[in-house]
């Protein structure tokens, strides 16, 4: 997924607690890069986003490194910004065999609502909680269609059964001529990677009024709905209908994923300092809107494309197209495999990783004394995010990096 998206999602949530503080385990090697298209892949990008979803670790014990003065300041500071309301977790534990920690997967409550994350040892105070409920409502109250579609999909008050929630989001996508809503609702319908139960079924009957091919006609010149288009071809075995998505996939003037588009929305938010780390929590939550699965394109351009002449021409074109036009990471780096995969060349594919090596994670761009300020340039960062896109936030941090 990417050092930015992960490890910036990680480094955005230093207010989380856990106990018994214990001092900070040094970071573990970075893991390989996941193969999303296989069963294991995909199993480990859920672990690292259920990961990405709780709390960071401990911080260091301040009997260790403060004074009581010191110590009571936090304690302060703690309090302004709502983070003595967070729920408390267990610190994980590495594996004796292979040295890492590995996080449960989250388990829902009989009605399908995950209602808590795995290691909880202490839930939240009523201050979170009218938190979540104050963030909710703004969500709701917002004259953007896409925030009241984000507020249904996180359902952060934890009353609604996941086929309820999805379908609230068919309406809300029938309501309104926007691809934003649009996309979440038509993800949302046709999970294909995630950690929550699939919320598309039997129970969710109105995921049937949606289609991928209105939502590339919402979102013209972007490539990424021509994925859904692709999927659902593949689901029907229409050939023609999937040739067609590809060409159009080739033909697009951008690859543009929004991954970062729910928790800009939560971000955008101007809430009291009380606030703030469950806003935070909120924005983990809402950090990575659902996507199009890669793996019908993929199949297609593996081996030279089957020696298909023309199919390795569209698959080439599709590969420069999201090398040179993704707003995200793994839109990147898809495209170097793709390139790599029709003409056995792995340098784009290097280079994209040289690139997000290069860069490192992105970190707030400014710092403070003020209380809960890092958290404030945090939701910047992410409004910026999904503004400008991942990929240029990348190469704007390389280019800076590497001025005279």
């Amino acid at each position: 997924m990417g050092g930015i998206l992960i490890a910036g999602a990680l480094l955005s949530c230093g207010w989380l607690v856990v106990e018994p503080a214990v001092p900070r385990r040094k970071p573990t090697p970075p893991a390989p890069p996941v193969d999303i298209e296989t069963p294991a892949g995909r199993a480990r990008l859920a672990a690292a986003l259920a990961l990405a979803r709780m709390p960071d670790g401990p911080a260091p014990s301040a009997a260790s490194s403060a004074s009581s003065t010191g110590a009571s300041a936090r304690a302060d500071g703690r309090k302004l910004c709502g983070e003595d309301q967070l729920p408390v977790y267990a610190e994980l534990q590495p594996d004796p065999e292979d040295g890492t920690a590995h996080a449960g997967m989250p388990e829902p409550d009989p009605d399908g609502i995950l209602r808590h994350l795995p290691g909880e040892i202490k839930p939240a105070g009523v201050g979170y909680t009218g938190a979540m409920a104050r963030i909710d409502a703004a969500l709701r109250g917002s004259v953007d269609p896409f925030d009241r579609s984000v507020a249904d999909w996180l359902d952060l008050n934890k009353i609604t059964p996941p086929a309820a929630r999805t379908e609230a989001l068919v309406q809300d996508a029938l309501a309104v001529s926007d691809p934003r809503v649009y996309r979440l609702a038509y993800a949302s319908c046709h999970p294909w990677v995630g950690l929550m139960p699939a919320a598309a079924s039997p129970e969710t009957p109105g995921c049937a009024r949606l289609s991928a091919t209105r939502l590339a006609q919402l979102d013209p010149g972007n490539a990424e709905p021509w994925l859904w288009v692709l999927a659902a071809a593949d689901e029907r075995g229409d050939a023609v209908a999937a040739r067609e998505a590809l060409d159009r996939m080739a033909a697009s003037s951008s690859m543009d994923l929004h991954f970062f588009a729910g928790a800009a929305a939560v971000s955008s938010l101007d809430l009291p300092n009380a606030d703030v780390a469950a806003q935070s929590m909120a924005v983990m939550q809402a950090l990575g809107t659902p996507t199009a699965p890669f793996s019908p394109l993929t199949a297609r351009c593996r081996n030279g494309a089957g020696g298909d002449a023309g199919l390795a021409a569209t698959c080439s074109r599709i590969a420069e197209l999201m090398v040179e036009h993704s707003d995200s990471i793994i839109g990147l780096n898809v495209g170097g495999s793709i390139h790599k995969l029709v003409t056995g060349d792995a340098s784009w594919l290097d280079r994209a990783h040289q690139e997000e090596h290069q860069a490192g994670v992105y970190a707030p761009t400014t710092k403070s004394s003020e209380p809960c300020s890092g958290e404030r340039q945090a939701f910047k960062d992410f409004v910026r995010l999904d503004k400008v896109g991942e990929v240029a936030l990348m190469r704007e941090k390389l280019r800076a990096a590497n001025a005279p």
